[in-house]
């Protein structure tokens, strides 16, 4: 037979003894009624000393050989129960206040242009108050190669006032056009001007260029027009 190391024998003698002191101390007798569970659980209950004992006998035996064959003795502590414990960390959300920026529009007040441009360079020069100070007016720009824009119209009649609020639209150009509005009544005092072109009906428009050239424009007319027709007598040379 083999040799047979020296840590296995003494498992086999532990062994042997926990089964000899099984059989002698704890197998239950032959005799026992019905009630040998409960026997059994207390023979158990008071031979568990001496299991203990016994097992005890075996461990100290097998440590002893294995340190004789100059291994690690076996442990025989139950494996330590590793617990984790979870404990779920609430999710703080933090929530920084919506800013709201509110675009600060400043408005700035509508600033009046110097002439308001055409507004206040249309408005017709101030009418003389007398037919004679209009006749004047006509005779010094004339004089003055000066442009005309000469409205005879009828006061009371609906188209003739509507041109005439057409004329004072018109830009004066700092001056170099001189715009009139004269009643038809008076017509008999520009023989200057009836001269070169004729006046018939109301309202008539005379422009008359720097160069002392006239034309008409008969009925009705707007600022645009009037506009476009002052500008051609203006550079006129």
């Amino acid at each position: 037979m083999g040799h047979v190391g020296k840590p296995l024998i003494g498992v086999l003698v532990a062994t042997v003894l926990v089964f000899a002191l099984w059989i002698v101390e704890l197998k239950p007798s032959s005799s026992s009624s019905g009630g040998g569970g409960a026997a059994t659980t207390q023979g158990l209950g008071q031979y568990q000393s001496a299991i203990n004992k016994a097992r005890q006998a075996v461990q100290i035996s097998a440590a002893d050989n294995a340190r004789a064959a100059g291994e690690a003795p076996p442990t025989t502590s139950p494996p330590a129960q590793v617990t984790s414990t979870l404990t779920p960390t609430p999710a703080t959300a933090t929530s920084k206040p919506a800013t709201t920026s509110q675009a600060s529009s400043t408005t700035k007040p509508a600033s009046s242009s110097k002439a308001s441009s055409n507004a206040q360079h249309a408005s017709a020069s101030k009418t003389p108050a007398t037919p004679r100070a209009r006749l004047s007016t006509v005779q010094q720009a004339l004089a003055a190669h000066k442009a005309v824009a000469l409205l005879f119209y009828n006061p009371g009649a609906a188209d003739d006032q509507a041109v005439k609020q057409e004329l004072a639209m018109v830009p004066t150009h700092r001056g170099q056009v001189v715009k009139l509005a004269v009643p038809i009544n008076e017509l008999g005092s520009y023989t200057a001007v009836t001269e070169q072109v004729p006046v018939n009906l109301s309202p008539t428009l005379v422009v008359i260029g720097r160069d002392g050239q006239a034309g008409t424009i008969v009925g009705f007319s707007d600022s645009f027009e009037i506009s476009q027709r002052v500008a051609d007598a203006l550079a006129a040379q």
